[in-house]
């Protein structure tokens, strides 16, 4: 993969931490790492013109088919952290993303979920070729 197309696969944002996603010890709630990684599957989709709620629109959804996560290290409120995502592997019908959450220049949390597409009746199909077209 050149570097050209390795970086459309990849995208990174900066996050930082909020009192509310934090639980009692004030460390990032487990459940909310989930919610900064479909933020930057979003904003790697918008940086490629591509915008989810148009997808949603002409009846194109994906959901989460597998997801696995690794935490290395806590995250804590106030922090700010950089969450990336690369597209490891597509299919006309899948999508799998590896994702990086780092503090200080260390690794915090590793995940990886695998993404199907489907129409509105909740069966696969295919994805509109305009991202498949960018995926290759």
């Amino acid at each position: 993969m050149d570097n050209d197309k390795h970086a459309h696969n990849r995208c990174s944002i900066e996050v930082r931490t909020r009192y509310a996603e934090c639980d009692a010890m004030g460390y990032l709630h487990h459940a909310k790492y989930w919610e900064y990684f479909e933020q930057v599957r979003t904003e790697l989709l918008r940086e490629q013109g591509i915008r989810y709620r148009d997808l949603e629109t002409d009846g194109v959804l994906f959901v989460v088919y597998k997801a696995s996560i690794t935490y290395l290290r806590p995250v804590r409120y106030d922090d700010l952290v950089t969450v990336t995502v690369t597209v490891e592997r597509t299919s006309r019908t899948r999508v799998d993303h590896a994702y990086e959450v780092v503090l200080g220049g260390e690794t915090t949390c590793l995940a990886q979920t695998t993404l199907v597409c489907v129409g509105r009746d909740g069966r696969p199909r295919l994805m509109p070729d305009s991202l498949w077209a960018d995926s290759h």
